[in-house]
């Protein structure tokens, strides 16, 4: 049975009626927003029942143009749960005295052009063309639920907030996890988004939009929680954060978007400022981009590029990915961000990174980069290394070897051993242990070596292999004190190459490893 349509119309009322069916805006005398906000004038009022017959067809056929009415106080509850309309509505600086109601409703379009209204609950709301939410109007909620509800709503086209006031002292100012935007997500020019959740002022996981996602000179605050949650989010194309500030709270930073795929660039801009008063700033944990455009001061305040930093701002980079770094920013200040803002120790960053700059043809600062992963490793997860045998061997092959990443370092390395090995018997050769007699002389008469000689066995004594074979003809003699104190030395010689060598294996393999 259908419900009757609501008769006794005021002559406001049916001027509407008749405006609507021929497409054309209705507006009242100019008024001030909180004039109209308290006015009983029959010229300002429209009944919400009004405007809900009229979506559903009851006062005849609208104009496709839709319901066009400005200056005017909504009086009672709109309630569109479940309509399906075949004209939108267009709201003009009008103030409604109570939450509009319009979940599982079917809307051409919605647009709400400054006024007030405390509240627009749409969960699951299809609207085949845009949500406008501009030019000063003002949403305030008073519930947990959210200012702006819109979870699994279902946009053809865009969502824009443009000069928009959205406020809810008690939680979320704009709830739209889980909705699908045809188009793009735009908040725009001087829209202040205020919440006070946990769950963020703005929420957003799990939602999807088809077209870049932009806020632009825009301030969003949340004293309880992040001022942005957007988990697992999904943009068709870029992301943009210009010339706004972000205030958020609490453990997960003031900007989160873990697990996020944006399919074009995601750009701060150098006038955006995330701020917390915690220091933890943006989490991109699990999330994906293509490039990535940020202000070096951004996340740490001097925009470092060195291995400390004594700032505690954090972000949350572990298993984010993209293809390219701004240049403008470089790798090095991410690199920076790894070391010195993350919280705790996670390889995967450093490997990114890492692809990123050998997909770029910079084999020299992907090997870099795993380095300073080894010793941010050793700095902040030793435990990971084993026992204190295992972190010593871990720091000896950092420093002598580059873990692997510098093998122009070994080969320097087993060099000087060698030329240390040389010296000492150099230095035998001229070191008398009684009259006539040296450290290191001919094996035969105890006569002085030659200096050939002499390196020849530094460096066979020094060798593990290859011998030079002129130990037959000089050697060390430890018959003497001195001779046994170089015997030792060069024990210690052949120690560090055998060590060093070994390092070089270990170096090779893992580098042969990596390549396959």
């Amino acid at each position: 049975m259908t419900a009757p349509r609501t008769t006794d119309l005021s002559d406001f009322e049916r001027r509407l009626v008749e405006s609507a069916r021929e497409g054309e805006l209705l507006g009242a005398d100019q008024i001030d927003v909180d004039d109209l906000a308290e006015t009983e004038s029959p010229d300002h009022l429209v009944r919400a029942a009004v405007l809900r017959d009229l979506l559903l067809g009851r006062h005849g056929d609208l104009d496709p143009r839709g319901i066009m009415l400005a200056r005017a106080r909504i009086t009672g509850e709109l309630n569109l749960d479940g309509v399906s309309a075949t004209a939108g509505l267009m709201l003009l600086t009008c103030v409604f005295d109570q939450p509009v109601l319009a979940r599982q409703a079917r809307l051409p379009h919605l647009y709400l052009i400054g006024g007030r209204m405390p509240g627009l609950h749409a969960s699951r709301v299809r609207i085949e063309g845009d949500l406008h939410l501009s030019d000063g109007v003002r949403i305030t909620g008073d519930s947990p639920d959210g200012a702006i509800r819109l979870i699994g709503a279902h946009l053809g086209g865009s969502l824009l907030c443009r000069d928009a006031d959205i406020v809810n002292p008690a939680g979320l100012a704009l709830e739209a996890s889980s909705a699908e935007l045809g188009g793009g997500l735009y908040l725009h020019r001087g829209t202040r988004i205020t919440g006070s959740s946990a769950d963020g002022a703005i929420h957003l996981n799990g939602a999807s939009v088809g077209g870049p996602l932009e806020c632009q000179s825009i301030k969003v605050s949340n004293d309880l929680g992040p001022a942005v949650e957007a988990d697992t989010l999904t943009v068709a194309r870029s992301m943009l954060i210009r010339d706004s500030e972000l205030s958020g709270k609490g453990e997960i930073g003031a900007m989160r978007l873990q697990g996020a795929q944006i399919g074009g660039q995601l750009e701060f801009s150098a006038t955006t400022r995330i701020t917390s008063p915690e220091g933890r700033l943006l989490g991109l944990s699990d999330a994906k981009a293509t490039t990535v455009f940020m202000p070096g001061d951004l996340v740490c305040p001097e925009g470092s590029t060195s291995a400390e930093c004594d700032h505690s701002e954090l972000a949350w980079l572990d298993g984010f990915t993209c293809t390219a770094i701004d240049p403008a920013f470089g790798w090095r200040r991410w690199l920076h961000l790894l070391r010195c803002h993350t919280e705790y120790y996670d390889a995967t960053g450093y490997q990114k990174l890492a692809a990123v700059e050998r997909t770029a043809g910079h084999d020299g600062n992907a090997r870099t980069i795993l380095i300073a992963q080894q010793d941010d490793l050793r700095r902040r997860s030793p435990e990971a290394l084993g026992g204190r045998m295992s972190r010593l061997f871990h720091w000896i092959w950092g420093t002598l070897a580059g873990y692997g990443y510098r093998a122009r370092r070994t080969a320097a390395a087993l060099l000087l051993a060698l030329v240390a090995a040389g010296v000492l018997g150099l230095w035998a050769g001229a070191t008398e242990t009684q009259p006539g007699h040296h450290a290191a002389q001919r094996v035969a008469t105890g006569t002085a070596c030659s200096p050939v000689e002499l390196i020849g066995l530094g460096l066979d004594r020094g060798l593990p292999i290859a011998p030079t074979g002129l130990r037959s003809r000089c050697d060390l003699d430890t018959a003497s004190v001195s001779g046994q104190v170089f015997t030792a030395a060069i024990w210690g010689v052949q120690v560090a190459v055998w060590g060093l060598a070994t390092l070089a294996l270990a170096g090779y393999t893992n580098l042969v490893r990596k390549t396959a």
